[in-house]
């Protein structure tokens, strides 16, 4: 067994005069046993001789199997593992951690950050839990559990703890609420396009025509269209405060259908607001942590744009102002959600301006045209795995899981065709079962007993 404990108070070698084991100059002071000399695992020292043996047993087992846990490095308070380890070691894109990091360090950080990666247990999660949905909805709530389990599993990974806690089989996230993918009605999204900008009406017909995403919709280019598909190659993001290009989400590639109908929209939205080049850097999924001045640039020739085509951004569109100057207010004045409150603030030395403050759910944000895209195409029997692939989806059967409620012709169309087998027999069949029992019979109307065939045995 390797390793070995070394008394700290006394030498090895006796006194040469008298045979006794001489003191050492730390005699009396700390701790007297050490654990010393076990591959990968740091010197250990104890008070008693007991505990460091049971220590030097389990660590060298522990250690030879490659399951070695030093709790001493679970010590570290969560804050401390995060901020300094985790979160700048983690390779995500920066759209992704960019939506990650408000849930770290608003919603668990605040709360359970102070305390040591080895005293948190089932209890003090269910206490975070506790805390954390007094500030956050349910479907936050489930993202950011899942955010913490990760950094605990990172840990255990580390071998910084034992296990991760949030594995306990008594412990899952609080159930979301059963919800259903929102589609409009022609009428509504009629009237939502009618009331925005002229500038940005073609928006809704890239989403609703092409099922694009709304970074897609800011990122396509005219030169995206190939008869009848568009090549879904980008999307406008933004990371840190500042825009720029990336691959659509997940960085899939795909192809999308380009009616005839919106393909003309294109044409004409481009003859009223020319295109404009545009120059953003290039977000690369396999090199998220290249620093921003590194990244490579890309121009591309936006169909819509701002009417600021100067600046840092170009005209791109910034998502998160086109939200709440240009899609709120067209939802309002489509009447699809209430006009906002608005409160007048007042700063020192400046002018009073006006914030508002909208009600609008969540299932109305631009999204929400890309499910009513989905709608359409199931209302006209397209299949799932048409669909899947259109919207950019790995697997059908989520796709299946989302849309299901927009096939309600399934059903009834599969009933109704059933039916008319009953009556009709099928192709050649009798129409009917008192024909069929004539006709077994051979018209005289009391059956009679037929020659055994393999149709008759069920073959």
């Amino acid at each position: 067994m390797p390793g070995y404990i070394e008394d700290r108070w006394y030498s090895k070698r006796p006194d040469p005069a008298t045979g006794e084991r001489r003191k050492t100059a730390r005699y009396g002071q700390g701790k007297r046993w050490r654990v010393a000399g076990i591959p990968g695992v740091r010197d250990r020292s104890f008070d008693k001789e007991a505990p460091a043996k049971a220590w030097l047993k389990a660590s060298a087992t522990d250690s030879t199997r490659g399951t070695f846990y030093d709790p001493r490095d679970g010590n570290i308070t969560l804050q401390e593992y995060v901020e300094g380890t985790w979160w700048p070691n983690l390779r995500l894109s920066p759209g992704t951690k960019q939506s990650m990091k408000s849930r770290i360090f608003k919603h668990i950080l605040p709360h359970i950050g102070s305390m040591p990666l080895n005293r948190i247990g089932p209890d003090e999660i269910r206490r975070w839990l506790i805390r954390a949905e007094q500030d956050i909805d349910v479907n936050t709530v489930i993202v950011t559990w899942r955010h913490f389990s990760s950094i605990l599993q990172a840990a255990h990974k580390a071998k910084r703890i034992p296990d991760n806690p949030f594995r306990d089989e008594d412990l899952s996230p609080p159930a979301a609420p059963p919800s259903k993918a929102k589609a409009w009605p022609e009428e509504t999204v009629a009237a939502v396009r009618a009331a925005l900008d002229g500038r940005y009406r073609i928006l809704v017909d890239l989403a609703v025509g092409a099922g694009l995403r709304q970074g897609e919709c800011f990122g396509f280019s005219p030169d995206d269209v190939d008869g009848e598909e568009i090549h879904v190659r980008r999307q406008i993001v933004k990371v840190a405060g500042k825009l720029a290009f990336a691959p659509p989400k997940r960085g899939k590639f795909r192809d999308a259908p380009c009616p005839p109908e919106l393909a003309a929209a294109v044409k004409e939205y481009a003859n009223i607001y020319p295109t404009v080049d545009v120059t953003l850097p290039w977000i690369d999924p396999n090199r998220p942590s290249l620093p921003w001045e590194k990244r490579p640039m890309v121009t591309v020739r936006l169909l819509v744009t701002t009417t600021r085509t100067r600046g840092l951004s170009g005209g791109a569109i910034n998502r998160a102002t086109f939200d709440d100057k240009q899609w709120r207010p067209a939802l309002a004045r489509a009447g699809v959600i209430p006009q906002p409150a608005v409160e007048y603030v007042q700063v020192a030395g400046k002018k009073p301006w006006a914030r508002r403050e909208w009600n609008m759910p969540r299932e109305d944000g631009f999204h929400v045209t890309r499910h009513t895209f989905a709608s359409i195409v199931l209302h006209e029997g397209e299949t799932i795995t048409q669909l899947a692939a259109w919207l950019g989806h790995t697997d059908p059967a989520f796709t299946l899981r989302t849309y299901t409620h927009f096939m309600p012709k399934s059903g009834t169309m599969a009933i109704a065709a059933l039916g008319r087998w009953v009556t009709s027999g099928g192709a050649g069949a009798p129409a009917s079962v008192a024909d069929a029992a004539v006709e077994i019979s051979g018209g005289s109307g009391s059956p009679q007993i037929l020659p055994s065939t393999p149709l008759d045995q069920g073959n």
